[in-house]
């Protein structure tokens, strides 16, 4: 691909050469290639599409059954990553506060367990056909679809609510995907997404060590706020806002690009607890330009 997806613009730039951190097959590189008008970025070579689930390891998710037993037995409830799903459905609610809600890539649901059951009809999607059951059979009042957005089983002008937690940029068709949830929700419905930030100081600070790029090349695309704004209004959506949301993800994305960074550089852990300190310099920059590593995004849906 010699120009970018989203503004058809020829000046592009190779960012970084990255590995599969999760994998870490030996001698396997990518390309992350970054458009310099809008900054949307992508995985060179693309996997097909028949690819992308073997790169995929069936303990991608975590052991779902054990979040079920920690969630049941009220101990999810008392962990910071339990705090992280409670501040996406207050984040939701602070536009739509009851109605249909669908969770994109919902994964083993835990975002939709967060929700009230008593204010939302409450319905996912993912291809982890195995964790779905799982979590049918343990948690109620969940609508969970075997397959993708474009399911049959979902329905056109149906949702007050579409959200996308760090998952629009595992997706093949970003631009398809933005238009099929323009389709599902109703007239003025909100739509929630969260990604990394490639024009994030972290990413322009730490480039191949960058934390986000730990899932290349399950991460096919890497946004922009610019790229994004052009992806959701060419989809139909008015853009509402950007919020720094989930200050927890972006530390934690921050810590370990310079913990990749120490150990792939120096072999050694110990530059980076040196450095530490120095990111609370980082986390102040970022403050003050708003170019924080985690984009989230509120949108509406415009009349057609």
């Amino acid at each position: 691909m010699n120009s970018c997806p989203v503004c058809r613009n020829a000046e592009v730039e190779d960012f970084a050469i990255v590995f599969d951190r999760v994998r870490r097959v030996p001698g396997e590189t990518w390309l992350v290639r970054r458009c310099r008008s809008c900054g949307f970025g992508w995985t060179y070579p693309m996997p097909a599409a028949d690819q992308l689930a073997a790169f995929y390891p069936p303990t991608y998710l975590g052991d779902t059954l054990k979040t079920l037993e920690q969630y049941l037995g009220g101990r999810l409830q008392q962990s910071r990553s339990w705090r992280g799903e409670v501040a996406k459905a207050r984040l939701v609610e602070r536009f739509v506060p009851r109605g249909r809600i669908l969770d994109v890539g919902c994964g083993d649901g835990k975002f939709l367990w967060a929700l009230d059951a008593e204010r939302w009809q409450r319905t996912g999607v993912d291809h982890c056909k195995e964790t779905l059951e799982l979590v049918r059979r343990r948690i109620p009042g969940l609508e969970l679809v075997d397959g993708d957005i474009f399911s049959g089983s979902l329905s056109e002008g149906f949702f007050d609510a579409v959200t996308f937690w760090h998952v629009l940029e595992h997706l093949p068709d970003p631009a398809g995907v933005l238009g099929r949830s323009r389709a599902l929700l109703k007239t003025g419905g909100w739509l929630l997404i969260s990604l990394p930030n490639l024009d994030s100081l972290q990413a322009r600070l730490f480039r191949k060590h960058w934390y986000a790029f730990d899932d290349v090349p399950r991460h096919l695309h890497h946004f922009s706020r610019s790229s994004l704004d052009r992806l959701l209004r060419d989809a139909g959506f008015e853009v509402r806002g950007y919020y720094p949301f989930s200050p927890y993800v972006n530390s934690h994305s921050l810590k370990h690009s310079l913990l990749n960074w120490s150990e792939d550089g120096l072999g050694s852990r110990v530059p980076y607890y040196a450095l530490k300190p120095l990111l609370h310099a980082v986390a102040l920059l970022e403050r003050l330009t708003g170019r924080y590593g985690i984009l989230t995004v509120a949108a509406q849906s415009a009349a057609i």
